[in-house]
């Protein structure tokens, strides 16, 4: 039964592909990689919770001004929720859309594999209860038993297909909704980080008469100005 082997081996095949992309879309958001360089020390504002976001503008190396746009999180959940990608375009994260697209691409083609060979596999079981040998004479050398249990396994991965589907539309929006909430952070000013070796003993029992030894290491010094 070479043939039905062949079938689950590509679907096994695709279903990896699929993962590894979830956990690379996953992987490439900056708020599960936690990179520095996007986070700001959060500071309230004397007009509350609600006040609207306003343009920040800073003053560059070369006297320019860069005006940094606030982004309004819930205005990009919307719009991812609405149509896929929006919240990425809305958040000018213009590399991840092949990704977004790419992966509802991938997934609806292992939606499409699982379903025509499971109805491929239900027609053959069909046709065999009917009385007749078989329908399709590349399973010829099948059993019955075989060909249920290869209808039962697309059908399985036929849904976890639909779930992973579902999962990843759910994936891009918190994507987008996290993009961005962590665009309006930015490393504080007051916040320093010093590296300087050092020198430092070891560790003796109580009482002991051997001297001291030392080692050197590096230390990292966090600073609040």
């Amino acid at each position: 039964m070479s043939s039905v082997g062949n079938k689950k081996l590509a679907n096994c095949l695709i279903i990896r592909c699929l993962t590894v992309a979830l956990f690379l879309f996953i992987a490439s958001n900056e708020g599960f990689a936690q990179k520095v360089d996007s986070l700001k020390k959060s500071k309230p504002d004397s007009i509350g919770a609600n006040a609207p976001l306003v343009n920040e503008v800073k003053m560059d190396s070369l006297g320019k001004k860069k005006v940094k746009v606030k982004r309004e999180s819930d205005l990009a959940l919307y719009r991812a929720a609405i149509f896929p990608g929006l919240g990425q375009i809305y958040n000018k994260k213009y590399w991840k859309l092949p990704i977004v697209y790419g992966g509802f691409v991938a997934i609806g083609y292992a939606i499409n594999f699982n379903q025509n060979y499971y109805q491929e596999f239900l027609r053959e079981y069909k046709y065999r209860t009917a009385g007749n040998p078989y329908l399709y004479p590349q399973y010829q050398n099948a059993s019955t038993e075989q060909i249920i249990s290869a209808k039962d396994y697309y059908k399985r991965y036929r849904d976890l297909s639909i779930i992973g589907m579902i999962a990843f539309y759910g994936v891009q929006i918190i994507d987008a909704y996290v993009d961005a909430e962590l665009s309006n952070f930015d490393v504080s000013d007051d916040l320093a980080m010093k590296i300087a070796p050092t020198v430092q003993p070891t560790q003796l029992a109580y009482g002991s008469s051997v001297p001291n030894n030392y080692y050197v290491g590096v230390s990292l010094k966090f600073t609040l100005k």
